[in-house]
């Protein structure tokens, strides 16, 4: 067979002058971006046209070495464990016969753990035979509170619905038909109550009194499944008193509540209230509170916006932090320990993610979205948790641990030999 001639020099160069002018033709544009959307949208990620604001971050699932902090403290199973990263062993904290746990606080070297408390069979002895054991049959669960040590009983520290920290880690704040009871961990201190507005949750104490909060931020596909849905009744003016309807999750593990959707609006307004023993509830934010700490408080909008403000600030009002257009802030949420940094759980369409950044947050390069992943988000995620050092602790819906220094370019796995964990906190 006669070789192909090849092109002469002019043929060459009128080729090239119609491929030049074919590839500025603006169909070809658009065919090219149509592709690369499809592509992304079939791998799950956001559109260009919303595209996910701040700065990405990976985690990191091929470290040699997992990193060595120490001892966390973990809710894997129905149980309580104290994994050691450096010696990779663990041990477990005993909870009573049959109670499930849920979440765990560290309070001044304390374990504080929120158990679900079992049903009552129809043939066991009376609820009265088994004080605080059991549920009344045909009810749902109770939960109630213990501090949890290896090699000691659990010490009961009563029926609760959430676990909060007293601002000077002597004590806790238990929680039952909306009243808080403060509850002495080490001595014997007399119990102080104070009145919840109605329906509120308990977020935090702080040095200015208990930080409640009431509403319920819709997801995005609530708000466009009920676009005509509004808030029923005004929160009340600052020195007013608050009271709504909403439904409530256990708090997480740092003392935050879980904030919690419905299918339908709840129509409860959006309020941060401040209160305190003796003093009628302050209003000091149409916003739902997330997280505080010392005197700083994280806050979220209706549509999602988060904003900080200080209590003993002389503007009470939020400052409100850059917009991620394309990350859905859905909570929970934890501040360290200096009241500098937030941490809180997002999602990018179906994917887990974490953003972190500094409270006085400017410019959206500063925010950090760590990609959790290991599955769809999940609705009883409980909230990340700060080390001393001021690391991050997240559990990703799979019950791997991540751990992240705010800042970094990358996170990483805690260990595979960790067990499953429904939350996490430093040991």
């Amino acid at each position: 067979m006669a070789p192909v001639p090849s092109p002469s020099r002019p043929a060459r160069g009128r080729l090239r002058r119609g491929v030049l002018r074919w590839g500025r033709r603006p169909a070809l544009a658009v065919t090219l971006l149509a592709v690369a959307v499809a592509v992304s949208v079939a791998h799950g990620q956001p559109s260009p046209a919303d595209r996910a604001s701040g700065v990405s971050v990976p985690v990191r699932t091929d470290t040699p070495v997992p990193p060595q902090i120490g001892s966390v403290v973990l809710v894997a199973g129905s149980g309580v464990f104290r994994f050691n990263t450096d010696t990779r062993r663990q041990v477990v904290l005993p909870l009573p016969p049959r109670v499930a746990a849920l979440q765990i606080w560290n309070v001044t070297g304390l374990n504080v753990v929120l158990g679900r408390l079992p049903y009552r069979s129809p043939s066991s002895r009376p609820a009265e035979d088994r004080p605080g054991e059991w549920s009344p049959a045909g009810e749902p669960p109770a939960t109630a509170a213990w501090i949890v040590r290896v090699g000691h009983p659990p010490v009961p520290l009563g029926r609760t619905e959430t676990v909060t920290p007293s601002v000077d880690g002597r004590a806790v704040w238990l929680v039952n038909a909306g009243v808080a009871t403060r509850v002495a961990l080490r001595h014997d201190q007399p119990r102080v109550t104070v009145r919840l507005p109605k329906a509120s949750r308990l977020v935090a104490d702080t040095p200015s009194g208990l930080i409640v909060t009431t509403g319920t931020v819709l997801t995005r596909e609530e708000a466009a499944a009920h676009p005509t849905a509004t808030p029923t009744g005004t929160p009340t003016s600052p020195g007013g008193s608050a009271t709504a309807t909403a439904t409530t999750r256990p708090a997480g593990p740092t003392g935050q509540p879980t904030p919690t959707t419905s299918p339908t609006p709840t129509g409860t307004p959006l309020a941060t209230i401040l209160v305190r023993r003796g003093l009628p509830p302050r209003l000091l934010a149409e916003a739902q509170a997330l997280a505080a700490f010392d005197d700083v408080v994280l806050v979220r909008r209706a549509d999602e916006r988060l904003g900080v403000f200080t209590l003993r600030s002389a503007s009470k009002l939020p400052r409100w932090l850059p917009n991620l257009s394309a990350v859905e802030v859905t909570g929970p949420a934890s501040i360290d320990y200096d009241g500098a940094t937030f941490a809180v759980l997002a999602r990018v369409n179906e994917h887990v993610r974490l953003m972190v950044g500094p409270v006085n947050a400017t410019t959206e390069a500063e925010i950090n979205v760590v990609a959790l992943e290991g599955g769809p988000p999940g609705p009883d995620a409980t909230p990340p948790a700060f080390t001393a050092s001021g690391r991050v602790l997240a559990v990703r819906p799979d019950g791997k641990v991540v751990y992240y220094l705010p800042g970094n370019r990358s996170g990483v796995l805690l260990g595979a030999d960790l067990p499953p964990a429904a939350a996490v906190i430093e040991g």
